[in-house]
């Protein structure tokens, strides 16, 4: 999303199930300035160390697959999340890489809200700190990841976009630049969804993705919302990503 991250002498370099991993230092200035609260400065190593943990869960679901189809993967930690380097692949194990990342931290999402739920719900009331890992951590597994599936690119639902216009896309047309039309147009109602809902007040998923759910869940996750101002900033960037990416062509 912001290009590959270059190598420092600051980088955090571990192995996780043996797949190299490398966190630059832009990873964590950028998680502390979304997470800041000068008044609670442990709150605030708290909400990074929520955000490396969900990332880094995110970026192991892609590598897992990857690894799996015989082909070696690094993940690499930077602006605003990561990545995970890969190569190409053909129609059905390219959209099966995109859709590990999203599922692996859904799934990790659903277990931390089940024992939030059921196992241990009188700590996070008793603890205000673990609440607020546990509203972390719901939201980088679920809300995050449910907007990473958004078919616009470079996200990993863009990515299954761009695969299946690139297999099933009408003949005779660029069909990446029919996939970067579709991108523009998408990423550009998304902006104006979430500018709308800035500007009167209502929030960005709306209820009835949640009103299937047990009343108790679908409240608590409805609150689990993002901000409509940043994915109205967000969204308008990646728009003009591909508006950019349109004009070479």
């Amino acid at each position: 999303m912001f290009g590959m991250a270059g190598e420092t002498e600051l980088d955090l370099r571990f192995e996780l199930f043996r797949i190299p991993i490398r966190v630059h230092p832009i990873f964590w200035i950028s998680s502390a300035m979304m997470v800041w609260d000068g008044d609670n400065p442990a709150q605030t190593v708290l909400g990074v160390l929520c955000i490396f943990f969900s990332v880094l869960v995110h970026e192991l679901g892609h590598a897992f697959v990857i690894r799996k189809y015989g082909f070696p993967s690094e993940i690499v930690l930077y602006v605003l999340g990561g990545y995970a380097t890969s190569s190409h692949f053909p129609f059905r194990k390219a959209v099966a890489v995109s859709l590990a990342g999203p599922m692996a931290g859904l799934a990790v999402g659903a277990l931390i809200f089940l024992a939030g739920r059921v196992v241990f719900p009188e700590f996070l009331i008793a603890y205000p700190q673990l609440l607020y890992v546990f509203i972390m951590l719901m939201f980088g597994g679920m809300t995050v990841n449910l907007l990473n599936l958004i078919p616009v690119l470079p996200l990993d639902g863009g990515q299954i976009m761009a695969a299946c216009i690139r297999q099933y896309g009408p003949r005779g047309t660029d069909r990446y630049e029919l996939a970067l039309k579709a991108s523009v147009g998408i990423s550009g109602a998304v902006c104006l969804w979430a500018a709308r809902c800035n500007s009167v007040g209502t929030e960005f998923f709306p209820w009835f993705l949640f009103a299937w759910l047990p009343s108790e869940d679908a409240r608590f996750l409805y609150t689990l919302q993002p901000d409509p101002q940043f994915q109205a900033i967000f969204m308008g960037y990646l728009c003009a990503n591909s508006l950019v990416a349109l004009k070479r062509f």
